[in-house]
């Protein structure tokens, strides 16, 4: 009797090995959502302006979007949009930029937004 695997065994393990998915590390489960960071990027305009509480409404959705997504987002990340939200709302508006400023460094990374 040979011990050595036949061209069928060997023919059938890759194909079975094939049939698995590879696991994706959790950073590229889904890239960040273009509208939060076009939302955070228009929060700083509602700011310059002088627009508080607009400014207010669209870091909560932004905030609201990276929440629904499955993207890897960092939990600095939020914390700095409820910060730039809270420092808005009181007229704040150059610590709310630099929060703001924050969480788009927090979610920006090559190949992260889609």
């Amino acid at each position: 009797m040979s011990n050595t695997p036949s061209l069928f065994t060997l023919v059938s393990a890759l194909a079975g090995a094939s049939a698995y998915a590879p696991v994706l590390p959790a950073s590229a489960a889904e890239p960040i959502p273009r509208q939060a960071v076009a939302d955070i990027q228009r929060a700083r305009v509602e700011i310059y302006c002088g627009h508080s509480w607009q400014a207010v409404a669209v870091i909560r959705a932004a905030s609201q979007q990276l929440r629904a997504s499955s993207a890897a987002v960092p939990a600095e990340t939020f914390a700095a949009l409820d910060e730039a939200a809270w420092l808005a709302r009181h007229d704040q508006y150059m610590r709310a930029e630099q929060a703001l400023d924050t969480a788009l460094v927090g979610i920006a990374s090559p190949g992260a937004v889609a």
